[in-house]
C-alpha cells in the first residue's frame, strides 16, 4: 500500500469514528495534503493537515485509533496528521467535497488553496508560481476567478493572477 493510499486510509478511519460519536462536523483537509487531493497523489504531502473545531473530540477520536500527540502533530506510523487551529477561515473559505475511492472528504476549495498558495509565489518560489499555472490549466472551467479576485489581498496577487491565467 502507497502513502498516499494509507493516509487516504487514515483519513477515512478518522471520518468513521467521528461519525461513530454523533458528530455532525467532518473535518477539514487543508494546506500541501489538500493539493495532494487536487492533483491526484502527483504533488504527494508528507503529512495531512485537518481542520476540526471540536478539538477535545478529535483529540479523543485520535488517541482512540492509536495516536501519539507531538504539539499540533499526531503520528501513527508513518502518518502525521498536523491539527490546523486557524478558524477564522471557516466563515469565510469555501470547501468542496471530494469523493475518493467512493467516500466523501471535505477539501478547503481550490481557490482558496491557490489564494494560499499566491502568497508563496510572491515571495519568489517560482516552482509554486508553476504549481498554481498547472492546477488553473487543469482546472480553468472549474474554477471561480471573481472569487479569487474579490478575496486578493493586493494589487500584486491580482497581477499575478492574471499573469498566471493567460499562460495557462
Amino acid at each position: 500500500m502507497s502513502t498516499l493510499e494509507r493516509q487516504i486510509s487514515a483519513i477515512k478511519d478518522i471520518y468513521n469514528e467521528l461519525k461513530k460519536t454523533g458528530s455532525k462536523i467532518e473535518p477539514i483537509l487543508m494546506g500541501k495534503f489538500a493539493l495532494t487531493v487536487y492533483t491526484q497523489g502527483m504533488y504527494p504531502a508528507s503529512n495531512i493537515s485537518l481542520l476540526f473545531p471540536d478539538l477535545e473530540l478529535l483529540y479523543k477520536v485520535l488517541k482512540d485509533l492509536g495516536y501519539s500527540q507531538l504539539e499540533n502533530f499526531w503520528i501513527k506510523g508513518d502518518i502525521v496528521l498536523e491539527i490546523n487551529r486557524n478558524f477564522e477561515i471557516i466563515p469565510t473559505a469555501r470547501f468542496n467535497k471530494v469523493e475518493i475511492e467512493g467516500f466523501y472528504i471535505n477539501v478547503l476549495s481550490l481557490e482558496d488553496l491557490l489564494l494560499d498558495m499566491m502568497k508563496q509565489c510572491l515571495e519568489g518560489d517560482f516552482s509554486v508560481c508553476d504549481l498554481i499555472k498547472i492546477l488553473i490549466k487543469s482546472y480553468k472551467p472549474y474554477l471561480d476567478f471573481h472569487y479569487i479576485y474579490r478575496n486578493c489581498k493586493t494589487k500584486q496577487e491580482v497581477a499575478k493572477f492574471n499573469e498566471l491565467r493567460k499562460d495557462s
